[in-house]
């Protein structure tokens, strides 16, 4: 018989077998653990310092060598040719005549070695193609890609009550009797429905991500991968949903002459304060005159309402991040009149004396669009300085006006024609030569000069970038303020001619997710007259996701960009346009392996590194040997008049369970109520810990006095039926909220929303279709802690068939015993034991463990054996 043992590669010196003294161990399976595994070492090894094996060793037998002490990487056993350890070699003791030491297979990579401290949502992109609420039904239908996923959807949107419903408050139906009520008060919003991702989509992905790939039997059993996992993560966590293009385009006039000669009715004047000079201003974006000719909004952040006095546009910033902005706007003074008793009069338009602007402005839900004046000041609010005093700085002639926030807190860009008149001293260039004035405008992308902004403002400044040469003294000599780098922009420009003002701005902007945007027309109001200049407004406003990181402007607090690096507006867009990520939807407080280890612990799973790049998820259960296939005959081996029993020492219970938080509506509302001792009827108090929390308890039978529990962090799922207006019911679904909402004031609670529950798992058991959201036909997902296809399955624990207990979980009564004998195996025997079963005595039996196994086949090993599991 020979033996062959390798260190690095390298063909050790050994004196003789007998004096290699190998004796091996192997553990399979440890009931009273509810553990499965196949853990290998052996006792201690003694190798000859020959030559070779110091050189091997590195000498490290010399005094002076350093890390001595150390694991050796590919060790290697053969018996016979036959390879019957693969695993490490540890120095343990060194001689002047010896090396002494253990052969083992060492732990594997875990997930923990491959993701360390990574959160959930910090593991890579996952891309799904998204645009807007088309593609809740899209997957929650089967039209995902299934060239990439197969026939199972990498996510589902089902209808979860993470608090109430949320409703029209100023419905009727707002008291506490409707708060399951699912009525055309329910007005759902895209966040109300975040995505369930498949859980085994979801660990190859991760996997992916880390350059690994993920395997086993585990992905290929229906009631693991058809798992769906719930959303969480704190309240006030951001969502982060597909951004795409938004492009609007129409036209707006103050006096419309088609057939009923309509004049725009939704203004407002302004007067600035010490002069004469006043202002009337028009939101088109709110206005009876605008009409819309064309609409690209693939993301659903446009919407177009008629209501008595108006038609109203919104416009809703998806996401933050950086938006390349591009803006025309073509301006055209008519000549008709109108003569009314109240309010302006309709005169005829000019240039020159009166003046125009046309803004984009930023504003936020819940507050009023703040009256407007006019912005394109060249003194104080806008800059430091006054109207005749030396040293003023200017744009270039018709080059862009950076406005400051202290001037316009709402302003992103626009344009300012006209106001040639003395009264607009003060809104006029003195570089101008030409005497026509006009000129874009733009928010800076600076710190202001003299404002204090809300303190919700991103770092106290805006972020913006529009191309400039930079501002000049009166004498044209450089001002070093506001010089912008942006190369391949756009020009920015505007014009001006007898009936005609022109204008394009492309900028790149921060905007904030839920602001809204708005288009105002501000012009000159004629205050002897009651005049307001008629002109009509075409405007072509798109604004396209490019960064979700400020850091790539270079726009410095003073405005202008760092000297030497321009930005570049063909850079590639950093947003995920046209895609939801949905690794933004995973936990962002709970760690890639930690949640992976729970998951496993949950259904009896277990992650193996199997080499290289490749893990295997695998069912714990599955590894017990039930094939007759291989079956190791022991009989002529064994004495069987020696074989002795031991106790599996299995605990007297083994308890399964979920986190549950008592607290929870679907766990309070399945709460007893106590008995009052005096008159046996039923109190308002709940009995504790007397709710439904889907555990289980499986009892052994042993006389032992030890109980064996196993928590899962995954909180079990409990459901709410819904009602129609008549009270029929509807649709079941999975409650996450505390009882609180179902308690208190239904107006207050309708605020609260608890996305920040454990996860739970369910199955995609239907679809319904809903019109409440965004005013569209959807298809929201069903989902049911059941499965029934070729397997069943019950997301509970309890001690029942179909049960996460019953379909994952290996667990023995008091009937069993390990079997004990003492016997000689072969080494290809030997090898084979993790998937034979043993024939003993005409009985088979599993193998649970074998200890001191000598490869020479000397010493007989004992084995501890399991009558067969079925």
């Amino acid at each position: 018989m020979s033996i062959e043992l390798y260190i690095k590669n390298r063909l050790c010196d050994i004196n003789s077998p007998e004096s290699l003294g190998i004796r091996l161990k192997r553990q399979f399976i440890n009931p009273a653990e509810l553990s499965v595994k196949d853990a290998q070492m052996s006792y201690e090894i003694t190798l000859p310092a020959t030559p070779n094996n110091n050189e091997i060793f590195s000498h490290v037998n010399v005094e002076e060598v350093q890390g001595k002490f150390r694991i050796y990487e590919d060790a290697r056993l053969y018996v016979d040719g036959i390879l019957i350890l693969d695993g490490k070699f540890r120095l343990s003791e060194i001689t002047q005549d010896s090396y002494k030491g253990n052969l083992g297979v060492p732990a594997p990579l875990t997930a923990k070695d491959i993701f360390g401290e990574t959160m959930m949502n910090q593991a890579g992109k996952w891309l799904i193609p998204f645009t807007g609420v088309d593609d809740i039904t899209r997957y929650n239908t089967g039209g995902h890609d299934k060239s990439v996923y197969g026939e199972i959807s990498p996510c589902i949107f089902p209808l979860v009550l993470y608090g109430l419903l949320p409703k029209d408050t100023n419905n009727k139906n707002i008291t506490d009797e409707f708060k399951v009520t699912l009525d055309d008060s329910v007005l759902l919003d895209v966040k109300d429905i975040p995505p369930s991702v498949n859980c085994i989509h979801m660990l190859k992905q991760i996997f992916k991500n880390a350059d690994y790939t993920l395997t086993g039997d585990a992905l290929n059993d229906e009631r693991i991968n058809n798992l769906y996992v719930s959303y969480k993560n704190p309240e006030e966590f951001r969502m982060v949903w597909s951004a795409s293009r938004m492009r609007i385009k129409g036209t707006w006039g103050n006096y419309m002459e088609d057939n009923i000669n309509k004049k725009e009715t939704q203004y407002n004047t302004l007067e600035k304060a010490g002069t004469n000079l006043m202002s009337i201003n028009t939101d088109l974006f709110h206005s009876q005159n605008i009409r819309i000719s064309e609409r690209e909004d693939p993301g659903d952040n446009i919407s177009v309402e008629d209501s008595r006095v108006a038609k109203v546009v919104k416009i809703i910033v998806p996401e933050d991040g950086l938006y390349k902005l591009d803006f025309d706007v073509n301006l055209s003074i008519k000549s008709a009149s109108l003569s009314t008793d109240r309010g302006p009069q309709i005169i005829p338009g000019t240039f020159g004396s009166p003046m125009y602007e046309v803004k984009v402005l930023r504003y936020t839900e819940g507050t009023f669009l703040p009256k407007q004046h006019f912005d394109n000041s060249f003194y104080e609010d806008n800059l430091n300085q006054k109207e005749g005093q030396s040293g003023n700085k200017y744009p270039k002639p018709h080059e862009v006006t950076f406005i400051d926030p202290k001037q316009n807190l709402n302003m992103i860009c626009g344009f300012s024609w006209g106001g040639e008149s003395s009264s607009y001293s003060t809104y006029k260039n003195p570089t101008v030569t030409d005497g026509v004035q006009h000129n874009p405008m733009a928010i800076s992308g600076g710190e202001s000069w003299s404002f204090d902004l809300p303190e919700n403002t991103i770092k106290d400044r805006f972020y913006s970038a529009v191309k400039s040469t930079g501002y000049i003294y009166k004498d044209g000599t450089d001002a070093s303020l506001f010089k912008v780098e942006l190369e391949n922009a756009p020009a920015t420009k505007t014009a001006r001619s007898t009936g005609t003002a022109t204008g394009h701005i492309s900028q790149i902007v921060w905007l904030n997710a839920g602001e809204r945007i708005a288009v105002v027309s501000t012009s000159t109001y004629e205050k002897s007259n009651r005049g307001w200049n008629n002109h009509s407004i075409e405007f072509d406003l798109s604004l396209t996701p490019f960064s979700p990181y400020r850091s790539w402007l270079t726009v410095e607090k003073n405005g202008s960009s760092k000297p030497g690096i321009p930005m570049n507006w063909n850079d590639p867009a950093s947003f995920d346009e046209g895609n939801l990520n949905l690794t933004n939807f995973l936990p962002n407080g709970i760690k890639i392996n930690d949640w992976i280890d729970n998951f496993c612990k949950a259904y009896n799973l277990k992650l193996t590194h199997k080499g290289d790049i490749n893990f295997e998820l695998r069912i714990k259960g599955n590894e017990i040997v039930h094939s007759l296939d291989n079956i190791i005959d022991i009989d002529r081996y064994a004495n069987i008049r020696q074989h002795r029993n031991e106790s599996l020492k299995l605990p007297y219970m083994y308890e399964l369970g979920f986190t549950i938080d008592t607290n929870e509506e679907g766990y309070y509302r399945t709460m007893k109520n106590k008995i009052d001792e005096n008159t046996g009827r039923e109190t308002d108090e709940k009995l504790t810990n007397s709710g439904n929390n889907g555990g289980g308890q499986y009892y052994t039978g042993s006389n032992e006095t030890n109980k064996i529990t196993q928590t899962s962090t995954f909180s079990y799922n409990w459901y709410k039926r819904l009602l129609d207006s008549k009270g029929e019911f509807v649709i079941e679904v999975p409650i996450i909220s505390e009882y609180e909402a179902w308690d208190g004031d239904y107006a207050e609670m309708l605020k609260k929303r608890y996305y920040d529950k454990a996860q739970r798992f369910w199955y995609k058991s239907g679809i319904f279709n809903i019109e409440t959201i965004k005013n569209r036909n959807v298809q929201v997902a069903l989902v049911s802690n059941e499965y029934n296809d070729t397997y069943k399955m019950i997301l509970d624990y309890e001690n029942k068939t179909d049960s996460i207990m019953k379909n994952f979980f290996f667990l023995l009564d008091n009937s069993n015993d390990y079997t004990i004998i003492d016997c000689i195996l072969s080494a290809e025997e030997y090898k084979n034991l993790n998937k034979s079963l043993i024939r003993f005595n005409g009985d088979l039996y599993n193998v649970a463990e074998i200890d001191g196994y000598d490869p020479l086949g000397k010493n007989q090993a004992t084995l501890k054996l399991i009558r067969k599991i079925t």
